[in-house]
């Protein structure tokens, strides 16, 4: 049996909504990872002064940020709904009811709309590299991520 070229779209389709789903909690890895072994062997020890100085006021900034991402959150759904309607709609009217011009338009909305939630996480992983707390980073990764994960969740084939 040969693939057909949905079950192709299928598969590159599962690959980029997965990536966009995990890409904000792999950033805050990435960001420890650097910040743990490679700026160590540029700015030795003066860095994790400069993390203790920036710590307490960047703490509420990155509390804050969660409530960005709540807000967010609302807002990429939102526009992601805008996003298939506007791309549904310059489709020539013969082909606006085909299941799989629908869905390419619902997974082109969702690489665009999926960024709105991940901006405040990216913002709260870089307060973090600066000396944050912990906390309220991963509370704004995880509410970024159930974010991208609603529009994700937008994006199934019909069944």
């Amino acid at each position: 049996m040969s693939a057909s070229p949905h079950d192709g779209f299928q598969q590159r389709k599962r690959a980029l909504v997965l990536l966009t789903v995990v890409a904000t909690p792999l950033a805050l890895g990435m960001e420890t990872l650097v910040r743990t072994q490679v700026f160590p062997l540029f700015l030795g020890g003066d860095f994790d002064e400069v993390r203790a100085l920036l710590g307490p006021p960047l703490t509420p900034v990155a509390w804050a940020l969660c409530g960005v991402a709540l807000v967010a959150n609302v807002a990429g759904y939102v526009l992601h709904a805008r996003l298939v309607q506007r791309a549904v709609a310059k489709l020539p009217p013969a082909r606006r009811d085909a299941p799989a011009e629908r869905e390419r338009a619902a997974l082109g909305a969702f690489l665009l709309a999926a960024s709105v939630p991940q901006v405040p996480c990216i913002l709260s992983t870089l307060a973090f590299t600066f000396g944050a707390s912990l906390a309220p980073v991963l509370v704004g990764v995880a509410l970024g991520s159930l974010g991208v994960v609603a529009q994700a969740l937008r994006t199934r084939s019909p069944a």
